[in-house]
């Protein structure tokens, strides 16, 4: 398992600096949006980017074992990557912030899905997995807010 390891440490690096932009992205989204409704999205986006970090700083110290059983039980579908009304993108702040915010997610989800389809570890492949599967799960909470506007 150590080999592994030290295979995994420079992918969980790149995870970590994924991540990092997109915890620093809504953080200073959220602080310059006034509408409460995509403020709280934001800070919900910060939050789950900030749990996510400090999961891949757990699996560098600790190892991957529970990521890679927890995907193994999860079933997950290709999220919606069509944007919001691109009509209103230019008018409305709101539909603008959601619009960056999927397009962020969306491909962090396929850049984390790539790698895990072309790892040739199987652990590799599986914390990929589990990474993609946190962004679609992002994904939806953007959709779940953002479909309201």
């Amino acid at each position: 398992m150590t080999e592994t390891m030290n295979a995994l440490k420079p992918m969980l690096k790149v995870a970590m600096a994924t991540v990092g932009n997109h915890f620093h992205f809504y953080s200073r989204a959220a602080d310059t949006v006034e509408t409460p409704r995509v403020k709280a999205l934001l800070m919900v986006l910060t939050e789950s980017e900030e749990e996510l970090l400090e999961k891949i700083e757990d699996m560098m110290l600790t190892g991957v074992v529970d990521e890679i059983q927890e995907i193994s039980g999860l079933k997950m579908d290709s999220p919606d990557a069509m944007p919001f009304d691109l009509t209103r993108e230019d008018t409305d702040p709101r539909i603008y912030i959601c619009n960056r915010a999927l397009e962020q997610e969306i491909k962090a989800f396929t850049f984390f899905l790539s790698i895990a389809s072309r790892a040739k570890s199987e652990v590799i492949s599986r914390v990929f997995e589990y990474f993609a599967y946190v962004k679609s799960q992002q994904i939806q909470r953007i959709r779940n807010v953002c479909s309201t506007f």
